[in-house]
């Protein structure tokens, strides 16, 4: 497979997903049942704990039952099936069924959205629900489909904080820190020099605990269900509550895959994505997300509580940039426009 490189994982597909293999693209695009037995993959680098992936699971169980046993997905967390960005790749590239992955995707294939996951830009969940809901998030999905990439579920994870060895209270607490962050843009502007001041440092969740714990990075950032699977409370001493990503993820399919299915099942699959997705897996979310807290304290983190306007403010100037050069499906006034 292109987008997911190792030989092991290749091997793994190839035998868990080999009904997609024959069934898939034998599908009658827009037809009734044929009678198939269809096989997919749905992987995931999120903890098999997490909200997310919980509702990914609860959505093959769904999508199996509903079809009868006629469409069988099986699900894979914690990286079994590549990183985040492999699996994005590998959907692009028809070559994985199904993923449920974060904002990534947005800097992958339609970055003119990139404020859609831009930290320190929403005031609560509500904003950014409001902006997904509207027009601007639905010609975002319509780009993502170009590439495809179908957002079928969107899930709202909740809020991103930060997790630190020395404590975080201005912005000017973040200057040298080494962070770890997702390869974004944005993310990396604004955490960054030309930014809070940090040195952001690209580490993929499965190497982040090692990271922490031998001094490669002293601080990360994700929400407390993130901070709490991956035990950092052991390697971290702060809780950091910044807040600084309203985050949504979602389930993602290959619309080729998709189109090759029958009519009736595609419809079964889009509906379940929805319902599981966006529905029990983001009240499942926040519903969790005080416990993972408790998790975090009850481990020894000690917790700080910020002015979240402060640093919005320290960071006016990067987004002035990204949306005059790279945001340009939208205007700050537009989104602010959005706050509830």
């Amino acid at each position: 497979m292109k987008g997911i490189k190792t030989a092991g994982i290749l091997f793994l597909l190839l035998i868990v997903a080999s009904g997609s293999i024959f069934a898939g693209g034998g599908g009658q695009s827009g037809g009734q049942q044929d009678g198939k037995v269809y096989e997919f993959s749905l992987g995931s680098a999120y903890d098999g704990k997490a909200p997310p992936f919980l509702a990914g699971v609860k959505f093959a169980e769904d999508v199996k039952a509903a079809t009868g046993g006629k469409v069988i997905i099986n699900t894979f967390s914690n990286s079994a099936l590549g990183t985040e960005r492999e699996q994005f790749i590998a959907v692009a590239a028809d070559e994985l069924e199904f993923t449920v992955g974060g904002i990534l995707t947005v800097d992958m294939y339609c970055p003119e959205y990139g404020f859609l996951a831009a930290p320190y830009l929403y005031k609560n969940m509500a904003h950014i629900r409001a902006v997904m809901d509207s027009p601007i998030g639905a010609k975002m999905k319509e780009r993502l489909k170009a590439n495809n990439v179908n957002l079928i579920g969107v899930n709202y994870r909740g809020e991103r904080h930060t997790s630190s060895n020395r404590p975080i209270r201005t912005p000017a607490d973040v200057r040298g820190l080494k962070i770890r962050m997702t390869e974004m843009p944005s993310w990396v502007a604004i955490w960054g020099a030309g930014g809070l001041g940090g040195t952001t440092v690209p580490i993929v969740l499965g190497e982040l605990y090692s990271s922490l714990q031998t001094g490669v990075v002293e601080a990360s950032e994700g929400p407390y269900e993130q901070l709490a699977t991956y035990k950092l409370y052991e390697v971290q001493k702060y809780l950091i509550n910044t807040g600084h990503v309203k985050e949504w993820c979602g389930l993602y399919a290959s619309e080729k895959m998709l189109a090759s299915l029958p009519a009736e099942y595609r419809k079964i699959i889009e509906e379940k994505a929805v319902s599981c997705m966006t529905d029990y897996g983001s009240k499942l979310a926040e519903e969790k997300a005080g416990e993972f807290r408790a998790e975090l304290l009850k481990g020894g983190m000690e917790e700080i509580n910020i002015d979240p306007v402060v640093f919005t403010n320290a960071v006016q100037t990067v987004y002035e940039r990204f949306f005059r050069e790279t945001w340009t499906a939208s205007t700050f006034a537009e989104i602010q426009g959005f706050a509830r």
